[in-house]
């Protein structure tokens, strides 16, 4: 065996895809010393990330103050390559950033990540791809927008502070007199509608700290928005696949920007060239924190397992824990699972010794 290629998503709550590689490389390499490894930490386009694409795209790491979700000043970082900025939601309006205790979406703002895509545009930046996911916020990028010179107008013409109770009182939109010039592309694998029963409010809005009413009063809003938007500038921006992820976001791309929507995982393969990768490798070993029924209907191991397939390189797994059969996984084009928890080691063991417990079961997959 020569080249081994490694590419793992996360494991949630546990170890970072990174962190994942890192342990894979140091047991790998005692068994095997002499083997080529390639490290390619992966993500679905979500929190994570810029950690995951910047192992392999090697850019430039770009820090400044921004707002955080509270309007709080916080330090935020965005990846730079040449005229191309990488943009992960979570790093200035993420909800880690917010102790649950003050978890508001109706306050919540996305203004500190708008700060980093202007900051980007205006230093040279052509193209950003905004990653989004894991955000406090449910605006529908109005925070995002304003930042960049939007403007919303309540009925009396009065300016609107971006946030998520604004919503609902906006009447109309005044455009930047001096727009930024950049392509945007979201990254997200979410499917949701801008509002309904299945839209941002109703599906996500809970986990930011939202109550019922709260979340009723969310959607409305959401729903005003769109409205107000389709009567003003022609655009539909509640029913596209995506449009409800991180509180909205896309559908506020598509308003200002007229942003491109991308799956996430294959963006991600995309920017970080896993064919290529794979295509010169004897081995892909990729991972997760649990393999089950979501995992066949096209997470991010299943379109590993898919490009292994195509180019013919056998691909197995290591993961937290493990809900298929064998059947399911051969079909999925995954030769072998490894888990964490057995017999032996239960959920929270898993969990708590993910890094020590990767080292010994590797050697299985070897």
């Amino acid at each position: 065996m020569k080249k081994i290629v490694l590419a793992p998503d996360s494991f949630k709550g546990s170890l970072s895809a990174k962190e994942i590689c890192e342990s894979l490389e140091s047991s790998i390499l005692e068994k095997l010393p002499d083997v080529d490894l390639v490290k390619v930490p992966l993500a679905d386009g979500g929190e994570g990330s810029l950690e995951a694409i910047n192992t392999v795209l090697g850019a430039e790491e770009v820090k400044q103050f921004v707002k955080d979700p509270l309007w709080r000043t916080t330090t935020g970082m965005y990846l730079r390559k040449e005229e191309t900025a990488y943009i992960e939601m979570a790093s200035a309006s993420g909800l880690h950033l917010v102790k649950e205790s003050q978890r508001d979406p109706e306050l919540a703002t996305t203004y500190g990540t708008g700060q980093q895509i202007k900051h980007a545009v205006k230093n040279g930046c052509t193209e950003v791809y905004l990653f989004v996911g894991g955000s406090a916020t449910n605006d529908a990028g109005i925070g995002i927008g304003q930042a960049c010179g939007f403007k919303f107008l309540d009925a009396e013409g009065n300016e609107l502070l971006a946030g998520g109770e604004s919503l609902s009182e906006i009447r109309s939109l005044k455009l930047p007199d001096s727009p930024l010039e950049f392509k945007m592309k979201v990254v997200c694998d979410i499917d949701n509608p801008l509002f309904g029963p299945n839209g941002a409010a109703f599906i996500y809005a809970p986990q930011k700290g939202a109550d019922t009413e709260m979340v009723n009063r969310l959607d409305g809003g959401l729903q005003n928005f769109a409205e107000v938007v389709q009567s003003q500038l022609g655009k539909e921006v509640h029913s596209f696949k995506g449009a409800g992820a991180a509180g909205g976001v896309p559908a506020g791309m598509k308003t200002f920007f007229d942003a491109e929507i991308l799956p996430g995982t294959q963006t991600i393969f995309k920017i970080i060239d896993l064919e290529n990768h794979l295509i010169s490798s004897d081995l892909v070993i990729t991972g997760e924190g649990k393999l089950d029924a979501q995992t066949l209907s096209g997470k991010l191991i299943a379109g590993v397992a898919e490009l292994g397939k195509k180019i013919g390189v056998p691909v197995k797994a290591i993961c937290g824990k493990n809900e298929l059969n064998q059947s399911q996984l051969l079909e999925m084009g995954i030769q072998q699972v490894v888990s964490l928890v057995d017999d032996e080691t239960n959920v929270k063991e898993a969990i708590e010794n993910a890094s020590k417990l990767i080292k010994k079961r590797v050697q299985a997959l070897l």
